[in-house]
């Protein structure tokens, strides 16, 4: 969204840069810190410390939906297709990747419309 006006070509470096930010952090963990996550999980300020990780992740994710649908409004369409992406996460066994590739081919059709 920062890069609205910026082109295609932009839009698609930057949103590039912004998935290795999200992806990078949690790839790291996983070669390094799960080798020794049973022996982490026993220490109680460890413990501790995830409860709160969980609340703030949950949080942020609060948040960044509050301000994406704030900036695109809330049409019919988007809590349509809120609505639907969440039904099948919930209730198929759809694959998360797939949801997502079908709602960016569904706003490209759309768009063309």
């Amino acid at each position: 969204m920062a890069s609205r006006g910026a082109g295609t070509a932009a839009q698609i470096l930057e949103a590039s840069i912004g998935g290795i930010g999200i992806f990078l952090p949690g790839t790291l963990l996983i070669y390094f810190v799960y080798p020794v996550w049973e022996e982490l999980k026993g220490i109680r300020a460890v413990r501790l410390a995830l409860k709160g990780i969980n609340a703030v992740a949950g949080g942020l994710i609060a948040v960044s939906i509050i301000v994406l649908a704030g900036s695109t409004g809330l049409s019919p369409l988007n809590i349509g297709v809120m609505l639907a992406t969440a039904a099948l996460l919930f209730f198929t066994k759809t694959p998360a990747p797939l949801i997502v590739l079908a709602a960016i081919l569904g706003g490209v059709l759309l768009s063309a419309l």
